[in-house]
Formats: C-alpha cells, structure tokens, sequence
C-alpha cells in the first residue's frame, strides 16, 4: 500500500508539474515579493543572504553591481547604479533606457547582462514572443502580467527585443572573465525560462527550454545558482528525478529569500512522496493559507489536494473526502479529486455510485452553452486532464463510464464526439482495444456532424487501435 501512495503522489505530481507548469513561472512573474514573498532580506541588512544574491537585491539588481563593482569599467558600474536607483523608484522603462544608452561604451557586456536581468524581472508585457514592454509606475503583479498574441497589438518604441537580449548574451557567456561569464549564464537563464512561457513559435519554445536547462544545470554544477533559479532548477530535478533531488534547491531559494508559496506547496508534496505525513499535513496547510491571501484558488485546491493524500494514507477516508471536497470547491474542474473521491465511494460502496458522483462532477468539465472553437479546445483539455489522472485501471474504468454515462442525453455532437473520443483513449488503457476502435468510430462521426475540426487526431487514433 505505501508504495501505491507513493505512485499515487508520484503521478499527480507529474501533472502538477506538466498541466500546472505556470506555478515554476508565476513565481518568477511575482512583481515584487509583497505579492508572495516573505521572509526576504531588507536593503542593508544581507547578513541572511544566499552566495548569489537575495531575491529581494535582485529586483534593484544589487547581486550584480556588487559583481560589477570589481570587474567592469566605471561608465558601466555608474550606469548599473543609476538603473538600480531607478528601478527601486518603480521606474523600469527609465532604468533600461538608462542602460540602453551606455550600451555601446566601455563595459557594454556588462551592460547587455544588466539590460537582460532588468527585461526579464520587470516585463509587464510580452507581446507575441518577440519583444517585452517595461512602464515606468506600480510594478505589475503576476496576475497583471499579459502574454499578447494578438497580430493587432503593436510593439512601441522602448520595446525590449527578447531575440536581442539573448544574442548580445553570448559574447559575455564567452568571456574569459569569469564573472562575467557567471553572470551572464544568470541573465540568459532567466530570459530564456521566459521566453519558453512566451515564445514566438514553437521552435523558439524548445530553443529556450534547451537553453533554460543547460544553463541551469552548468549553473548547479558550480554553485552559482540565485534564489529564483535554484527554484527553477528544484522544478527540473522533480520531473526529472523526484522530489528528494529537489528539495536542496528548494530550500536553498528559500534561504535566499524566493519565498513564494510555490516552494511550500513543493515541499509538501516532497513530504508526502517520501511519506513524512505530520510535516505534508503542515506545509500544505500553510500554502493554502498563503495561496488564500493571494486569491489564488487554483493553488488553493492543489493544497487541499495534498491535505486529503495524507488523510487517505492515514486511513482516515472521512477526512481525505472532506478535503477534496474543500479542494473542488476552490476549483471545480481539479481531476485528482474527482478521482481520488470515486476511488474512496467504490471501495466503500460499489462503482456504479462512483461512476454517478463523476458524471456529475464532469458537467462543468463540458462548459455550457453553444460551443465556439475555444470552447471546443477547452472542454478537450478539460477532459484530457480526467484521462491523464486516471492511470490505475479502477479510476480509468469509472472515468470511461462516466464519460458514457450521460452521452445519450447529450444534445451537442461535439460534446458527445469528445466523450466517445476519450472513452476510447481509456479503452486503451484497459486493454479494451475492440471496444477502443467502436468508440473511435463514434467519435468521428459526432465530429463530422458538429461542423468544427476536432482538437484531437481521430484519424491518428483509430489507424492506432484499428484491428489487425
């Protein structure tokens, strides 16, 4: 049974960190730390403060005129210095223009460096990928924070090329000063983690996540790793390793001041997956206190989420629903839940009432109303997350069943055609290929009678399960 927890944990950790990925960005994206931080270290006050900076200090980029100081050109430091004064002043589209005119004097490396961390910690805007837009005025918070992809929206004078900021990153990664080097494998990290979030194609996205890894990991390698990015970097080793790779880097953005409720929620989930129930219990407690403040009801459901595994591997199922309940009631739509829930009513009563419970529950999943070609994407991506969640065949039996439960009352041929579809895909993963292709079937037909494409490949599929 623990190993099944541990399974358990293990896999909606996954998908916390694959469908949920903007939890290791948004942190990035959090304006200055009163929109999640605390614990951070005050100007004056570094005696706290990790090798590579407080996060605090590198809002104003102190971390690197410190650097700076002692290895570049005194018309770079003085330029450093003033952007610095201009950032603390709340003005970012001053400080780059600041560094923008000294771009081409003595120490212009360490001015490219500065210009990157500057774009990529103050952006307000990122418009289709290919530039960011700094304002002078109240910092942006994470949730003001805009990805425009509109062909509409014009890039203005003042406008930061991310293509720019990178190339220029390269002549300094080369350097032979070490310094300099460091400190620009920082910047590129950080512009690079961004613009795989916002990328101009996709090309660009994989070019960025590549870029965003190899640099994190030299930076590991060294010990040259900032609070933001040692956070970045404890997201790598969980996907790529587990939780106990990450949790030395999570503490060590901690440490550092990078005290979003992120990295509390990602130790909570590291205490669960290593069965340290007591300290999963009070971690994720404290990130739904912490997520609440911030009106952030998605983080506040995954909290809960984690509160009812350590109820359920206590054994204590009364409490594990109540708690997924609690996380429903955040968000609406959380899979793990859903499924968690039907598990608990099918061992406890039979799988017909757990089938009920989520058909029911898959209703706001199916959006309501006339469906446009938005609304089409997002019920797929709604019922992919049910599908992705449910490995263990008990979960993928009651999922399928429900997805069908209900399709003959169901008025919308594409809404019956993205049940049959993923219907199907959970035939698959039970073994059930005939039945997978009859319902592949079915699907193409519901989709050739709604009048929009699919936003799934039925013909992929059924060449995929067809019979032999």
């Amino acid at each position: 049974m623990a190993e099944r927890r541990s399974r358990r944990a293990h896999g909606w950790l996954l998908w916390s960190a694959t469908v949920r990925a903007t939890i290791l960005l948004m942190a990035l994206l959090s304006g200055l730390c009163a929109s999640g931080c605390k614990g951070t270290v005050e100007p004056g006050n570094r005696q706290s403060a990790v090798a590579m900076g407080d996060w605090y200090a590198w809002r104003d980029l102190t971390p690197l005129i410190e650097v700076a100081e002692n290895h570049a050109p005194e018309p770079a430091v003085r330029a450093l210095e003033d952007a610095s004064k201009l950032l603390r002043d709340g003005k970012a589209a001053s400080a780059d223009k600041r560094l923008a005119d000294a771009a081409a004097g003595a120490g212009r490396q360490w001015v490219a460096v500065a210009r990157a961390d500057l774009a990529a910690l103050h952006f307000s805007m990122c418009i289709r990928g290919v530039a960011w837009r700094l304002i002078d005025g109240e910092e942006p918070s994470a949730t003001e924070r805009t990805m425009d992809f509109s062909e509409e929206t014009k890039v203005e004078p003042g406008d930061v090329s991310v293509f720019a900021l990178l190339t220029n990153l390269d002549e300094p990664i080369g350097s032979d000063d070490e310094a300099l080097a460091v400190q620009a494998r920082i910047a590129r990290a950080r512009v690079a983690a961004f613009s795989q979030r916002c990328p101009a194609n996709e090309e660009v996205a994989e070019m960025s996540a590549s870029t965003l890894e190899s640099d994190l990991a030299t930076l590991a390698a060294e010990g040259h790793l900032t609070p933001d990015l040692a956070y970045l970097w404890a997201g790598v080793q969980m996907n790529r390793f587990s939780g106990t790779a990450a949790r030395p880097f999570l503490l060590q953005a901690r440490e550092g001041g990078f005290d979003h409720p992120a990295v509390v929620f990602m130790l909570a989930v590291i205490a669960l997956e290593e069965e340290k129930l007591d300290e999963a219990d009070a971690l994720a407690n404290e990130s739904i206190e912490r997520y609440t403040q911030l009106e952030d009801s998605g983080n506040v459901s995954e909290g809960w989420f984690v509160r009812g595994e350590v109820a359920r591997a206590r054994k204590d199922d009364k409490n594990a629903k109540a708690h997924y309940a609690k996380a429903l009631a955040a968000n609406p739509l959380h899979a793990p839940s859903i499924l968690a829930t039907a598990t608990i009513i099918a061992s406890a009563s039979n799988p017909d009432d757990a089938v009920d419970y989520v058909a029911k529950r898959l209703e706001p999943f199916m959006l309501e109303g006339p469906l446009d070609p938005e609304g089409v994407r997002e019920v797929g991506m709604n019922l992919e997350s049910v599908v992705f969640m449910a490995t263990e065949p008990l979960a993928a039996q009651i999922s399928r069943d429900a997805m069908l439960s209900a399709i003959d009352s169901e008025p919308d041929p594409m809404r019956r055609g993205l049940r049959y579809f993923f219907a199907a895909t959970l035939d698959v993963r039970l073994g059930e290929y005939e039945v997978a292709h009859g319902h592949g079937v079915l699907a193409k037909e519901e989709f050739a009678e709604s009048g929009y494409p699919p936003p799934v490949d039925i013909e992929q599929f059924l060449q995929r399960v067809a019979p032999r």
